[in-house]
C-alpha cells in the first residue's frame, strides 16, 4: 500500500508560545517595544555527524527601558548537507537566512495584511501592548551567539 508523504511544520513550534489567556492591557505609560531580535545558539547532541547541526532560537522584544521579553523561545531548525561537513560553505549570512525563515511571519494567503498577529498575541501574553502596524515598523535584528560564531 503506497503511502504519501507531505511538508507540515514541526508540531511544536507555537505550542508553547500561543497558549494561555491574553492578560489585561497594561497602562499608557508602559514601556513600548523599540526592536525584535531572533537569537541563535546550538543545540549539543551525542551525534558526531559532522553532516548537520541542530540550532535553536529565541526571539524577544527590546523595550524602551532596555529590559528584554521572550515572545518563543524552543524553536529548533536543522541544516544538513551531503558533504562531508557542513560547515564547508557555510556562512553567518546563510544562516541568517534560515534563521528568518524559522522566525519572521508567514503571510498567509487567506489574509495577506495580518502576518504580525502571532507576534502581538505573544506581546499581549507577556504584558506589552502593541498591535501589528507597530510590530511591523520595527527593526528585527538576527544575532548568533558567541558559540555559533566559534562553530562557523
Amino acid at each position: 500500500m503506497p503511502t504519501t508523504a507531505r511538508w507540515s511544520t514541526h508540531p511544536r513550534r507555537y505550542v508553547s508560545a500561543t497558549t494561555g489567556p491574553i492578560p489585561p492591557a497594561h497602562s499608557a505609560d508602559a514601556p513600548r517595544p523599540t526592536a525584535i531580535t531572533a537569537e541563535c545558539g546550538l543545540v549539543h547532541t551525542s551525534s558526531t555527524s559532522t553532516d548537520c547541526q541542530t540550532f535553536s532560537v529565541r526571539e524577544f522584544l527590546i523595550l524602551e527601558d532596555g529590559k528584554r521579553v521572550i515572545l518563543r523561545e524552543g524553536l529548533e531548525f536543522t541544516i544538513g548537507s551531503p558533504r562531508a561537513d557542513i560547515r564547508e560553505g557555510l556562512c553567518a549570512d546563510a544562516l541568517i537566512t534560515a534563521i528568518r525563515n524559522v522566525v519572521l511571519p508567514e503571510v498567509s494567503a487567506a489574509d495577506p495584511e495580518r502576518p504580525w498577529d502571532c507576534l502581538v498575541q505573544l506581546s499581549r501574553r507577556r504584558r506589552v501592548q502593541t498591535c501589528a502596524d507597530e510590530l511591523a515598523q520595527l527593526p528585527y535584528e538576527v544575532k548568533l551567539t558567541d558559540e555559533v560564531l566559534r562553530w562557523l
